[in-house]
């Protein structure tokens, strides 16, 4: 279990920005998260990277952004499809990774490893994750090789969006997604069986969208999720080579050219913070006003599964 100074629990006010005792918890609990995955990783080889904000906060403050709550990683294609296969087999209990591969029900095309199912406030869940009740947990996210040309980057990127689209239409609107099934086969040059869960064959379907030209020379790759949208192109040789950067009160691996990363990833000036929360912050309200809602049934917490497909 990783050791905390005592006060490092407290409200805190930093760049301006006032971070709850809470939040504290949650990133101390998402460390140790981390700290599993870390040695789950070196046992067997797999090399992860610090990504996105995770990587900023490593460089710009040494742990966490203070307005971000939560931790990204990324592996290149074939250490995520490797991490993918062994990790619910070895992971300790309560610790499990959710992907396309691990339930019919998820549906994002990158993958996330928690600390439980369920809420609780348990005194063992309370003491292992230093007072964190919630499911917590780092986003992993793929890094694919884009094509060198330019079309083909398009067309790419284009079935790419199309089968996002559908992934998520199925959730409320399968029915058109059953319906537009003979262009999306047309579209992807494969057949989806009509008895089988569609979003899951969407998903992997997307999955293999994203690996077409992992088998090429190509200088460039990128996270496929969000470079349909902000175009983010990553040289594949500023992640030959791991360094570790200090984080918080542990160690983080970055790629050995970080600095360029940071620049593709953001901008020229990501060293100047913006003090801008990101996404739905605090990520937890949502897992609070669920247990709210639980509560006022008449439920337990550790009746409370958050959603997060």
């Amino acid at each position: 279990m990783l050791q905390f100074p005592k006060n490092y629990f407290q409200d805190e006010t930093v760049d301006g920005f006032h971070i709850e005792a809470m939040m504290k918890c949650a990133w101390a609990a998402q460390l140790e998260v981390l700290e599993v995955l870390r040695e789950l990783c070196a046992k067997h080889n797999i090399t992860y990277f610090a990504d996105w904000g995770t990587l900023l906060g490593a460089v710009r403050h040494q742990g966490f952004i203070p307005w971000d709550d939560d931790i990204d990683i990324c592996m290149l294609r074939p250490d995520y499809e490797r991490f993918l296969a062994i990790a619910n087999q070895e992971l300790p209990e309560p610790f499990h990774v959710h992907s396309e591969y691990s339930s019919n029900l998820y549906e994002q095309p990158f993958a996330v490893m928690v600390n439980a199912q369920t809420i609780s406030y348990s005194p063992e869940r309370l003491q292992q994750f230093h007072g964190c009740p919630y499911v917590v947990g780092p986003d992993i996210f793929p890094l694919d090789v884009l094509p060198q040309d330019k079309e083909a980057e398009e067309q790419q990127c284009k079935l790419y969006i199309t089968l996002l689209a559908n992934v998520q239409n199925c959730r409320n609107h399968l029915d058109k997604v059953m319906a537009d099934l003979p262009e999306l086969e047309q579209m992807c040059g494969m057949r989806f069986d009509r008895d089988k869960d569609i979003k899951n064959q969407l998903l992997r379907a997307l999955t293999s969208v994203s690996c077409l030209y992992n088998d090429t020379d190509s200088p460039y790759m990128t996270h496929m999720t969000y470079h349909v949208g902000r175009r983010r192109y990553l040289r594949r040789e500023w992640y030959r080579e791991v360094i570790w950067l200090p984080f918080e009160n542990v160690s983080i691996p970055a790629p050995i050219d970080y600095q360029e990363a940071l620049t593709a990833l953001f901008n020229a000036d990501y060293m100047i913070p913006d003090r801008q929360p990101g996404h739905e912050y605090p990520f937890y309200q949502k897992q609070y006003n669920m247990l709210v809602e639980a509560l006022v049934a008449g439920r337990m917490a550790d009746s409370v599964t958050p959603d997060l497909f």
